[in-house]
């Protein structure tokens, strides 16, 4: 209850606030894309700052926020009224009949609406439903909310998994402010859900403002919302979709700003792209690709003068990027000497190889467009693909490995798995072709306006492509990224719209709707049949979302490593003092939330268990026999190591220790202290905890349970340990 009257808060008091700043006609009325945009950005910025000033005092609890949205509410109200007390009610009956009108006149945009319904219907059901069961969602998205929430601020904290510590936080500050009052996980999802509502909201305006058709319009935004991965985004907790919105927001908003010749409107342009840049990094990544269609566009717009609305444009992005976007840039900074992150996580996600690299990386990207998402046909014509993909690298004398950091295995994807997923047939069938022709049109037609604008959208598609391939490692998981890069250019499907029905238009309305009413139903760990079942045969709703977050296997069934353990510390006496050391693939959240619920769980990093004093614990419990942690206590050049490497790599000590840790450098193999001249750098320790060492400090081993599973994520050697100098 308390989390709604907080969201309502921030609600009305955004809403009031985008009312004063819009843009308003003689009769007060705010008026364009400005006042619905306005609302969720200032909704958005205010989560922020309220969390950050609050972490900066530790002091993050439900009054301390519902203090300061009073305080916004107030603040928000008096502005209302000292500005005329302007009133935006959207024109929701007008745009229906224009919409209406525009859908009569074309049978299959009619088809692709009831679609698009259906998929908006099952979204939002599930959305509503569903646990959060992402493995980066519970070691990383959703778990670093759930520590920031037990320590009181978003300051680093003490974990195995570095994802938690040096990644973008934005996102996740949304979801400490639904964890802090709930104190479980629900309704997260509508999150990348409001994403996807801004990103269509965004390509509706952009097409509508270069006066393209209503029908091409709804044409773009049907296929857009029918691509494999946006469907996959929008029912999870990844966060490509909200940046898209954001930045699209950004770019809509500066059309917009140009158009009515206000600072105002560019602030928060800039605003929008600074709280993207604050979520995920592939927003730094598209800022020259964005950047650059806005110097078009400005150009286009003032001419010789186009420099000051970019001036102003940047000054703005500082000012906003400083106060809603800095806070773990900074901590970086602070802990680990730079803003992007420890030494281990630049090394791990940073661009090799060199030009070649860019190349290969280039083409890779590319040839991740062919996406069979939910189809066999991969089966017979997928082959060929890469073939052809590995023709032009060995043309080019490029090794398949060069620059890569996580392999495809030659593989072309047509599995619905949430992090392999990508644009599915309709991006190789539409998108490619719309991307190849807007770029042939848009040089062989110059004096066409509309193609023109086409044009620089897909001219924006390659150059942030370009930035992608030198910026970061190639990774299969980059899929992700790319339907990020999808949705910016969206508006260039405009092209692909056929008024005539045809054999070609025919072929994508089967795919659309397959995807509308058949893919969004069969999502891997989201089938509605089985979830259905489950529904149906659990007691309450609560049980049957814990069956789905622990499901081992296809159905539902079965119990996972950290659900066993969460129930095992559950029969546990309250206020029992739990020492907890975690590996690094470790789905942390699942424990961690237990500090909400009366138990008390430290996490302890495996490499330092030997400066820790454990006389408080009643407790220890270790996840794995060997514990992979790629948070390290030093860097490279100061780790000293007591093993040897024997002549095929492999570490060893010499003689037998309860407690010792092995390095392994980046690019595979283990670490030894003079390799650090040869640029080696260490991804990671590894580190082995015996019995013996608890035993002198008064621990036996009271459980051990040995999980084996197909799945290395829910793998496990459990085992706990009970102090036997305390009362129990």
């Amino acid at each position: 209850m308390l989390f709604f009257i907080s969201l309502l808060m921030v609600f009305v008091s955004s809403y009031l606030t985008a009312c004063v700043a819009s843009p308003r006609t003689e009769d007060n009325k705010p008026y364009g894309p400005a006042p619905f945009l306005y609302t969720l950005l200032i909704m958005f910025a205010q989560v922020v700052l309220t969390f950050e000033v609050l972490s900066l005092f530790k002091a993050i609890t439900e009054i301390n926020v519902l203090v300061f949205n009073i305080l916004f509410l107030a603040a928000s109200a008096v502005l209302w009224f000292k500005n005329n007390k302007p009133f935006y009610i959207p024109a929701v009956k007008e745009k229906f009949q224009e919409i209406f009108k525009a859908l009569k006149r074309d049978k299959i945009l009619m088809i692709m609406a009831f679609g698009f319904l259906f998929l908006m219907l099952v979204v939002v059901l599930l959305d509503a439903f569903l646990p959060v069961t992402g493995g980066d969602a519970l070691t990383y998205h959703l778990n670093r909310a759930s520590y920031w929430m037990h320590q009181g601020s978003l300051n680093h904290f003490v974990i195995s998994d570095d994802r938690n510590l040096v990644m973008p936080i934005n996102s996740e500050i949304l979801y400490l402010w639904n964890l802090l009052f709930f104190k479980i996980d629900i309704g997260l999802y509508y999150i990348a859900f409001l994403g996807y509502i801004a990103s269509i909201f965004c390509l509706y305006n952009i097409l509508e403002y270069f006066n393209f058709t209503k029908r091409r319009i709804l044409w773009s935004i049907f296929i857009l919302s029918s691509f494999a991965s946006v469907i996959v985004e929008i029912t999870s907790l990844e966060t490509d979709v909200l940046i898209a919105g954001l930045v699209m927001a950004s770019i809509t908003l500066f059309l917009f700003a140009l158009k009515e010749k206000k600072a105002g409107i560019l602030f928060f342009s800039a605003l929008a792209y600074a709280l993207a840049m604050g979520t995920k990094s592939p927003a730094v990544i598209a800022f020259p690709g964005a950047f650059l269609l806005m110097s078009y566009f400005a150009y286009q717009k003032e001419k010789k003068e186009f420099y000051k609305p970019l001036m102003a444009y940047l000054g703005f992005l500082f000012i906003t990027f400083m106060i809603f976007s800095s806070y773990n840039y900074i901590l970086n900074f602070i802990n680990f000497g730079n803003p992007l992150g420890s030494e281990s996580a630049r090394a791990v996600h940073g661009f090799r190889g060199g030009f070649k690299a860019f190349i290969a990386n280039y083409i890779k990207y590319i040839f991740m467009l062919f996406d069979f998402s939910g189809f066999k046909y991969s089966e017979y014509v997928g082959e060929h693909i890469l073939n052809a993909r590995e023709a032009i690298l060995s043309f080019l004398h490029i090794p398949m490995d060069l620059g890569v950091e996580m392999s495809d295995y030659n593989e072309i994807n047509n599995r619905l798995i949430n992090v392999k997923t990508g644009a599915g047939i309709l991006g190789f069938l539409v998108f490619l072709p719309s991307l190849c022709t807007s770029v042939i049109l848009g040089l062989a037609k110059r004096h066409s306006a509309k193609l023109q604008v086409i044009f620089v959208f897909a001219l924006m598609f390659l150059i942030n492509v370009a930035c992608m391939s030198f910026s970061i490692a190639y990774m299969v998981f980059s899929i992700r990224f790319l339907t990020f890069l999808i949705i910016l250019s969206s508006p260039l499907l405009v092209i692909s719209y056929i008024k005539k029905t045809n054999i070609i238009k025919l072929l994508i309305l089967f795919f659309a709707m397959s995807y509308f009413v058949i893919i969004s139903t069969h999502l891997a760990g989201r089938g509605i049949t089985d979830i259905t079942n489950v529904i149906l045969k659990t007691p309450t709703l609560m049980q049957a979302r814990e069956r789905i977050r622990c499901a081992l296997y296809t159905g539902f069934d079965g119990k996972n490593t950290y659900c066993y353990l969460r129930d095992y510390i559950q029969q546990l006496p309250q206020g029992s003092k739990i020492a907890l050391f975690p590996d690094a693939t470790d789905n942390t959240y699942i424990l961690d939330i237990l500090n909400s619920h009366g138990y008390k769980i430290d996490t302890l990093l495996p490499e330092n268990a030997l400066n820790y004093k454990y006389n408080d614990y009643d407790y220890i419990i270790t996840t794995k026999q060997i514990l992979i942690s790629t948070v390290l206590l030093k860097e490279t050049k100061d780790i000293k190591t007591g093993y040897k490497l024997d002549k095929n790599g492999n570490a060893y000590y010499p003689k037998y220790s309860p407690f010792s840790c092995v390095y392994e450098k980046h690019r595979g193999g283990f670490y030894t202290s003079d390799q650090y001249k040869d640029g080696a750098i260490v991804m990671d320790s590894r580190c082995y905890i015996d019995q013996k060492f608890f035993e002198p400090k008064g621990f036996k081993i009271k459980q051990i349970y040995d999980f084996k599973s197909e799945n290395i994520r829910y793998t496990g050697y459990v085992t706990i340990y009970e102090n036997t100098k305390k009362e129990n």
